[in-house]
């Protein structure tokens, strides 16, 4: 037999603080090959836009800002208050493609704060990735940009969107691959 319990002693003093988590990582796949184009003279044509594990070609040629209306929507809404502390990104071609000059394949996260349907560049969440010769169908390409301390506000939408520019093309073309791209976000 046992007595009756006794009191309960006193608190302890606090711990020292813990180590700062990683953060977290948001993964982002095009699924199925996605065909980014560049115009005649190697500007921009029409941009691709990535989710998680599906991805399509915007309608319209990238400019300052895209809008989702009308469109498929592949943007995704903050929880919480962020910081994105990183972007990396991974094309695997999935076309062959000969290059005439150096070609930059640019993988860009978009934000709308309001938000609503219209995105515009998030300064510095960027991964350009610069492609030289021929592509040839399985070569991989990889970037990433670390380093970064962007503040990104509850509800904001975030889309990521890849685009081509340059390659020395007089007619224009395509980039065609599979796109992988993790965001880091504390």
């Amino acid at each position: 037999d046992t007595g009756a319990t006794g009191a309960t002693g006193a608190t302890g003093e606090t711990g020292a603080t813990g180590a700062t988590g990683g953060g977290a990582v948001i993964p982002f796949s095009s699924g199925a090959p996605l065909a980014v184009t560049t115009l005649a003279g190697g500007l921009v044509g029409l941009p691709g836009l990535i989710g998680f594990g599906s991805s399509t070609q915007s309608l319209t040629i990238l400019g300052a800002t895209i809008d989702l209306s009308g469109q498929t929507n592949y943007a995704f809404s903050m929880p919480r208050d962020g910081v994105i502390t990183s972007l990396a990104a991974y094309l695997s071609a999935t076309a062959a493609l000969a290059l005439l000059a150096p070609l930059t394949y640019t993988v860009q996260l978009y934000s709308s704060p309001s938000p609503d349907d219209v995105f515009s560049p998030v300064p510095g969440a960027v991964v350009d990735i610069t492609i030289t010769g021929t592509i040839a169908v399985g070569d991989t390409f990889n970037g990433i940009a670390t380093g970064l301390s962007i503040p990104v506000t509850g509800q904001t939408r975030l889309l990521l969107v890849a685009s081509v520019t340059g390659g020395g093309l007089v007619a224009g073309g395509t980039v065609a691959g599979y796109v992988s791209a993790g965001l880091g976000i504390e």
